[in-house]
């Protein structure tokens, strides 16, 4: 049985996809010229530049490093200018996982609000990675009327293959699969098999590390095919991490082999060096910062009628106003938060030091209960340290 952090493991590896050796360091190439490409940058072009070069129904791919807030600037900023260049488009995302496509349709169709979209789609227990990042996207999609297709699988889904390979699988989970596999790209292979060895784990099986690598880029492929056959017309774009775009192999090759049309692949510079082969166009993006975000100090999760408070920091805002660990959040600045999700989105454009009234409910050793209001100070990015 595969230990339970394994897929944690896989989702770290899929970063590293894209590590590769540069041609003619090998000891038996040590006379060979070293003669890597070199980018003449008073000659390069801009990011507006090289999309205008595009086919108007090419399919662009934009890597991504979850974390870096310039990435999202530059998928952000292809999809503003495609988008005005071709209006039928539609944006293919890693972020979202394909059986909760109906609660993306019915946000952007505003039948439903941001924080039940978060909720039913499972974001900050699916995805997990800071939302603020990829709300400029969501928001200029509901904004402009742009489809978001979900592509990935589910991680129940993943999560069993990890463990089993797909054999583990009930005959109703693999009808869920999409209908082929290509296997045999040996450099693909190769690629996963370095991710999965910079991340051992005890009990660890490379074949079930390789099928969950091919059922993520698999299902995006098709499920991206699949709005593209069901929408004649329409142009995509993809945004998903740069492991499942580099050297064209994971995704694009496989979206390609259902369409038969070519795509464009786009890196951003970060975990890449530009290498002929990875990407069609290598961005050269400088990192940038999110501004710091107002925290509580404290570990929440969702109970019957609030959100309980777990563990709490040493300089937790909420521990400072007089809230303990198992205290009940039912309202911020009044409004109720009935879930993880609604703290989350109540937060998100709040920084360190601003002030927050929080309703709380209290019970103490005796069993009764009693609801306060206080005043919450939001703390920084100060590392986490638990009390003792």
């Amino acid at each position: 049985m595969i230990k339970a952090g394994f897929l944690p493991m896989i989702r770290r590896a899929a970063f590293a996809l894209a590590v590769f050796v540069v041609p003619g360091v090998m000891a038996a190439d040590a006379d060979a010229p070293f003669n890597p490409p070199v980018l003449n940058l008073n000659a390069a072009l801009s990011l507006q530049d090289t999309l205008a070069a595009l086919p108007d129904d090419a399919t662009v791919f934009v890597g991504e490093t979850h974390t870096r807030y310039d990435h999202h600037l530059v998928q952000l900023e292809t999809l503003r200018f495609l988008h005005a260049r071709t209006p039928n488009i539609a944006i293919g995302v890693e972020w979202f996982q394909t059986p909760f496509q109906t609660h993306l349709d019915d946000y952007l169709a505003g039948r439903i609000t941001e924080t039940e979209m978060l909720e039913r789609t499972g974001y900050f227990d699916r995805w997990r990675f800071d939302y603020r990042l990829y709300r400029p996207v969501i928001e200029y999609a509901r904004a402009n009327r742009i489809p978001i297709v979900a592509l990935n699988a589910p991680v129940e889904l993943t999560r069993k293959i990890g463990e089993g390979g797909l054999a583990a699988l009930t005959p109703e989970a693999r009808a869920t699969l999409p209908a082929d596999y290509a296997r045999g790209n040996t450099a693909y292979e190769a690629r996963v098999r370095r991710a999965f060895n910079m991340h051992p784990m005890e009990g660890a099986n490379f074949e079930h590390f390789l099928d969950v690598m091919l059922t993520w880029d698999e299902t995006m492929a098709a499920t991206a095919a699949a709005h593209l056959a069901a929408n004649p017309g329409r142009r995509m774009v993809i945004f998903a991490g740069s492991g499942h775009i580099a050297h064209r192999d994971g995704i694009p090759a496989r979206l390609e082999r259902r369409t038969g049309k070519r795509v464009s692949t786009v890196l951003v510079a970060g975990e890449h060096t530009a290498e002929p082969g990875i990407a069609d166009f290598f961005v050269l993006s400088a990192p940038r910062e999110l501004p710091p975000a107002g925290l509580l100090g404290a570990y929440l999760e969702n109970a019957k009628d609030g959100v309980r408070v777990g563990a709490l920091t040493e300089e937790s805002g909420l521990g400072m106003a007089g809230i303990a660990k198992d205290d009940i959040l039912l309202a911020i600045d009044g409004k109720p938060v009935s879930g993880f999700a609604a703290v989350k989105v109540h937060l998100l454009d709040k920084k360190p030091g601003d002030k927050i009234d929080v309703r709380y409910r209290h019970r103490n050793w005796l069993g009764s209960e009693k609801e306060s209001t206080v005043m919450v100070m939001l703390g920084g990015e100060a590392p986490l340290r638990l009390p003792q």
